[in-house]
């Protein structure tokens, strides 16, 4: 009966050896240029797109390697994509899969105000578009 706790601590480190996790030496997607994905930026207010204006072409900020916040300074991201007039959307082409945060501003003819807002995502696509809706007030 003295064996039994023995078989049980030979078994508990056994699969708990089994279970390591090995980090990537070289992880495959890596945020920033040089890639063949588009995402397309949507600013929504209220569940209604925003459109861009000839008058204020609406932006998007775009932080590489991170989904937290880099606050409101265009400085503190890596590239800035602008839109379209006459479009809802934004076209932030030539990125590879990764971590991104997108800062977004969005101006609103109707209230005549500029909104803000941001979002946080990954993807691992290597090809085609992917389509972000962010929410501003």
């Amino acid at each position: 009966m003295k064996q039994f706790p023995f078989l049980i601590v030979v078994a508990v480190l056994l699969i708990a050896g089994a279970c390591k996790h090995k980090p990537d030496a070289s992880p495959s997607c890596v945020a920033g240029p040089g890639g063949n994905v588009t995402i397309v930026v949507y600013a929504e207010h209220g569940g209604v797109s925003i459109p861009n204006y000839y008058t204020h072409q609406d932006t998007a900020f775009i932080k590489f390697g991170t989904t937290t916040s880099q606050g409101t300074n265009p400085a503190n991201y890596n590239i800035y994509f602008v839109g379209s007039p006459g479009e809802d959307h934004i076209h932030c082409f030539g990125l590879k899969c990764g971590y991104y945060y997108i800062y977004r501003t969005a101006w609103d003819s109707v209230a005549s105000v500029m909104r803000y807002g941001g979002y946080g995502f990954s993807f691992s696509e290597t090809t085609g578009d992917k389509e972000i809706h962010v929410a501003v007030n």
